[in-house]
């Protein structure tokens, strides 16, 4: 089958069972019914998932300063092979052109 094929039988409209209307609604008004929670059932969810959020991003700053300050003492290492590796070179270079007079 194509994708359009499978998206045009997911889209498809589908009648509502028997009786659904009457379900929801019955549903809706026993929700109305039931007693509803005191807000500082909220507040305590919104605290700790606050708290959660505040965690979760102090811990990625404190990893990612991390990967910075690791990055930055590779990247030193790299210039300082580098800047070894080319006195090696000079001093071959030297050597080379010693022998060669």
């Amino acid at each position: 089958m194509s994708l359009e094929t499978d998206l045009k039988d997911a889209l498809r409209r589908v009648p509502a069972p028997e009786g659904f209307a009457n379900r929801v609604l019955e549903r809706v008004r026993s929700e109305e019914r039931r007693p509803t929670r005191s807000p500082w059932w909220r507040a305590i969810a919104a605290t700790v998932l606050l708290a959660a959020i505040l965690g979760g991003w102090g811990a990625h700053e404190m990893i990612e300063r991390r990967q910075e300050r690791k990055g930055q003492r590779a990247r030193e290492q790299v210039l300082l092979a580098l800047r070894i590796t080319g006195e090696k070179v000079a001093h071959a270079q030297r050597g080379v052109r010693h022998i060669t007079r």
